[in-house]
């Protein structure tokens, strides 16, 4: 447990200091709006196509763009730090997508290599063909973006997000 919190602290720290860089988008600035239902059905659609799973009620998307230095501070840490904070953070959205079972939620990154290990080395993150990019995530932020997509159309973006705010408790 304290070897949990100690990584968590030091997650929090890096980003802090790591995400200093200036940004197109104000940092933890949201947009709420609405899709239209064709746009949601493509969104579903694309979705189902590269997770080779059905599309559930809500959907939540944590995106990261190539060339994004977030978390690059973390590169200097030892591989086995680094695959530690990876299984933490796969066991942190494997937990919520059990106490929230009407929600989808995928970690998405930008079609590239310009990434730092975190992202690289997690085999669960799926990479993008160009559609999410070019129709959904379309302002570039350092520590990329998250997206909540609601039954009726509806969203909300999370801009300059490194801890994936919409799983966060009190979040939303």
């Amino acid at each position: 447990m304290k070897l949990k919190k100690t990584v968590i602290l030091s997650i929090f720290s890096i980003a802090i200091v790591s995400c200093t860089v200036q940004k197109p988008v104000s940092k933890n600035e949201k947009h709420n709006n609405q899709f239209s239902q064709t746009k949601v059905d493509s969104i579903r659609n694309y979705l189902s196509a590269i997770s080779d799973k059905p599309v559930k009620d809500t959907v939540i998307i944590k995106y990261d763009f190539n060339h994004a230095g977030c978390w690059n501070a973390l590169d200097q840490q030892t591989d086995n730090y680094i695959a530690k904070i990876i299984i933490s953070t796969n066991d942190f959205i494997s937990k919520y997508k059990i106490s929230h079972p009407g929600t989808s939620v995928y970690q998405i990154k930008e079609s590239g290599k310009n990434f730092n290990k975190l992202i690289l080395w997690n085999k669960k993150i799926l990479t993008d063909g160009g559609y999410l990019r070019k129709n959904i995530f379309t302002k570039k932020t350092t520590c990329g973006t998250s997206l909540v997509l609601y039954p009726n159309g509806s969203y909300k973006f999370f801009y300059s997000d490194p801890h994936f705010m919409p799983l966060q408790p009190n979040k939303q």
